[in-house]
Order: C-alpha cells, then structure tokens, then sequence
C-alpha cells in the first residue's frame, strides 16, 4: 500500500523513535494481533490422513542366513530379540544404537552425521572394487580409500582391515605406494675394539 501513494507525497521523512517512546505503535501492535481479520476465515485446513513415508506392513529381512553380518540388527529391530547372556546383550544394545532400519535396510549413523548404508560382505567385496578399479582410479593406499568409501555413503565393519588386504594384493598400489626406508631388520650394533 505505501509503494502505491508514496509518488503523491512531495517530501517525506523516516524517523526513528526510541523504544521507551514508542507505546502508541505497541498499542496499535497489541490491537492488531487480537483482531480477526475476515480473510482467515477463508484459509482452507487440510487434514492429512496418511503420511508421506509410509512404513510397510511386514518388514523382513532380505538376507537372513547365519553367515550374515546384519542378522543380529534385524532380530533385534524387528523381532526384539538379543543375543545370550546379560553382558553380550547390554553390549549389543550399545552397539545397536547407532544402527536403524528404514524400508528394510539397514543403515548406520557416522560421526559426520548422514546415515551409511551397512552391506553384507558379497556387496562390500563389490563396492571395493568398483571404488579400487572404476572411474577415477588412484591407488593411493587403504586407509585413503576406506575413507572415500564411507563418504560415498556405504559401511561394512571390516572396511579398513578389507581394503588394506585388497590395497596389498594389487600390483599398482604396490609400485606407487611410499618407498619404506627402515631397514628390514634391526641394526647390530658393533663395539669397536
């Protein structure tokens, strides 16, 4: 409203008044926020009857054989069940805190914050060499390499100890890795006579 009139004014000014002088305007605030204007009577309200994400009804795992490194997380998320014994239970529910379920796949939370996605070994044995032999290949080392794999978003628990033997097999990472200047064996020390 101001825009539209402003051009009928010759002169105007902008003036700023201290707080403590100012009641006049916080009346006129006061009066306003009690005042029900006609148009809010017109916002329509609706009602969202199921939300966005829905969980399905029957969750179960994918892959659910003994040698499955995610079986212990989906017992305990979906069925409620915890391994034998008081002390590795309690241990388990601590470990298990940082894990979640969601549309049947289990995800982990990193220190960074995103959630990983946990993979059981015949997919993590791909993701290493997708990662180790794609596009962009470098052979700079395990350690390097396990840490491009978690910001790719994946996650595994023997990640590190996996690529470090997967960086030792390959002949690449060999040559280009740091020459090591210890010796193979410890110095013997000779006493002169």
């Amino acid at each position: 409203m101001p825009k539209k009139i402003y051009h009928k004014f010759i002169s105007f000014d902008i003036e700023q008044i201290p707080r403590n002088l100012n009641t006049q305007a916080d009346a006129l605030a006061s009066l306003a926020s009690n005042f029900t204007p006609t148009f809010f009577d017109k916002i329509r309200i609706v009602h969202i009857l199921k939300p966005a994400i829905s969980k399905p009804e029957q969750v179960t795992p994918v892959n659910t054989d003994n040698d499955c490194r995610t079986k212990p997380y989906y017992d305990w998320f979906l069925r409620g069940v915890l391994p034998q014994g008081r002390h590795e239970a309690r241990a388990f529910k601590i470990r298990a805190s940082s894990f979640s379920i969601s549309n049947n796949t289990l995800f982990k939370r990193s220190q960074a914050g995103p959630y990983l996605r946990c993979l059981e070994p015949h997919e993590a044995k791909q993701v290493l060499q997708k990662i180790h032999k794609g596009y962009c290949v470098n052979h700079k080392g395990g350690r390097s390499l396990a840490s491009k794999v978690l910001g790719t978003g994946y996650y595994w628990p023997t990640l590190r100890a996996d690529y470090l033997d997967y960086c030792a097999k390959c002949e690449a990472c060999q040559i280009h890795a740091p020459i090591n200047h210890q010796p193979s064996e410890i110095l013997h020390s000779i006493s002169a006579s």
